[in-house]
């Protein structure tokens, strides 16, 4: 073919709307389908400059383009990664893809430009498009090097980024530092086993924020086979309040688990521990019946005494069982508490009887926790520290301990009374247990209530027996640790 006239036949019968163009940007020949999609009639273009069917804003730079595509002339598509769009006869501007190959006449270089009218696929897209923006859950389509390639406006949300700062990026950057290499290997991983299914295996997954804030998410993986290769759909969502009432459930169930160990402890002591003052009570008030027949005065005086501290002691242990019931109706809002402050209010309230206190207060300030149940805390560790201190030592004492460590306030509560025996250390924060000699005074639920009112503040509590020291140790957690600021320590 030495004329580009020879083309015509093969030009027109073509199904692709084609324009041939030479090397200086002017319409050779065209076919009627290329004539047909611009809007000019048959044979209009010739001549012109092939600018005509540019958009405007691309025009002064596009013979610039045109000159280096022909000092490189290649098969190739035009514009790959960018919309193109071409203009009409009319001014309607029309999505559509270009292919270009060089032709070469004797030396005179043209090329043959194939255009495909893409408007349909474009309203699909838009199509698409709005249906994953209508998607609550997050959507995000990662190729198989992991570069995100399209997101939905439910992913800007989430994650705090626009759909420019997330597109061409790696999808890593939405993962904690801490798992990215991981991620990596899972992710190529499942290029070799592509299937729809849910992210994680059993794992806990996280995603993170632009902010640098981290959340849990539960993730959906559809494979997408496409003519530029394979691409993964992520279905992302935000899980963060399924887990807050996953971890009430629980919470509630370990609640339940230990109310109910408790009332078979109550329903124990009742029958046992409740009965035998009753009873006894009932026995003294019928000698008490029979005294006075008698006119035994001083007797009857005797077992009244008797029975009224008895009924004491029953309505004690019948308080203090209504106190470890309600110890979950407190309120649970937190504030600053001076401890310093606290300890010395809380002392000062109790009968000494001897018991000398010496306090180091170390920890970081401000500590934060539920006051009341902080005093209950307090007020029972000291009470059992005069009720079971040594009277065989002159020097009777407790030391109390505070400083901060890994985001928790940490207390120890330590004396040198007489100590807690072997028989009883299994046993020494459940219901009703009397750490030791059976005749003082109390209902044994003392320590109960300390280890309950620690658990409802998420605490531990602990202690151990060393060197005729017996030293309670209490950890609550905080928030935040500021940095050091030590209280001053003394004697009370």
């Amino acid at each position: 073919m030495n004329n580009p006239e020879q083309y015509k036949i093969g030009l027109d019968a073509c199904p692709t709307p084609i324009i041939l163009v030479s090397s200086g940007g002017v319409v050779v020949r065209t076919n009627s389908r290329l004539d047909k999609l611009f809007g000019y009639d048959r044979g209009e273009l010739i001549g012109r400059s092939v600018e005509i069917l540019v958009p405007e804003d691309i025009r002064p730079y596009h013979p610039d383009l045109r000159d280096a595509y022909f000092d490189v002339p290649t098969t190739r598509r035009m514009g790959t990664g960018r919309d193109l769009n071409g203009v009409r006869k009319d001014g309607e501007m029309i999505p559509v893809e270009i292919g270009l190959d060089p032709i070469d006449f004797h030396g005179d270089l043209m090329v043959m430009v194939s255009v495909l009218d893409i408007r349909e696929r474009k309203r699909g897209e838009v199509m698409i498009r709005r249906a994953m923006d209508a998607a609550t859950s997050a959507m995000i389509q990662v190729d198989e090097n992991g570069r995100i390639e399209l997101v939905n406006e439910s992913t800007e949300i989430l994650f705090g980024y626009t759909k420019d700062e997330l597109l061409g990026m790696s999808i890593e950057m939405l993962v904690p530092e801490r798992y990215r290499r991981k991620h990596a290997v899972y992710r190529s991983s499942y290029q070799t086993n592509r299937d729809k299914r849910a992210m994680g295996g059993g794992r806990e997954l996280f995603g993170l924020r632009k902010d640098g804030t981290e959340f849990p998410v539960e993730i959906g993986l559809t494979p997408i086979e496409g003519m530029s290769g394979n691409s993964t759909m992520a279905t992302i969502n935000d899980v963060t309040r399924q887990r807050e009432v996953e971890r009430q459930i629980k919470e509630t169930s370990e609640r339940l688990k230990l109310a109910n160990g408790e009332l078979q402890e109550f329903a124990y002591s009742t029958s046992h521990d409740l009965k035998a003052p009753l009873t006894s009570i009932a026995g003294l008030l019928s000698y008490c019946g029979d005294d006075l027949e008698n006119g035994k005065i001083h007797e009857v005086q005797h077992n009244i005494v008797r029975a009224k501290a008895l009924t004491e002691r029953l309505a004690k242990r019948i308080e203090d069982m209504l106190a470890l019931a309600k110890a979950e109706d407190f309120s649970n809002k937190k504030s600053n508490v001076d401890v310093a402050s606290t300890v010395n209010d809380v002392w000062n309230a109790l009968e000494q009887n001897g018991v000398k206190l010496e306090t180091s207060f170390r920890h970081a300030e401000p500590f934060q926790t539920v006051s009341t149940r902080f005093v209950v805390v307090l007020e029972n560790l000291l009470s059992n520290t005069i009720k079971y201190r040594d009277p065989e030592k002159i020097n009777r004492f407790v030391q109390i301990e505070t400083w901060s460590e890994s985001n928790s306030f940490f207390m120890t509560v330590a004396d040198n009374g007489i100590g807690i025996p072997p028989e009883h250390r299994s046993k020494l924060f459940g219901l009703f247990q009397r750490i030791a000699n059976s005749d003082k005074p109390g209902s044994g639920l003392g320590l109960a209530l300390v280890k309950k009112h620690i658990a409802m503040l998420h605490g531990e509590v602990s202690f151990e027996s060393h060197d005729d020291m017996t030293v309670f140790k209490v950890q609550l957690p905080q928030a935040e640790v500021h940095e050091l600021e030590l209280a001053s320590g003394g004697v009370a």
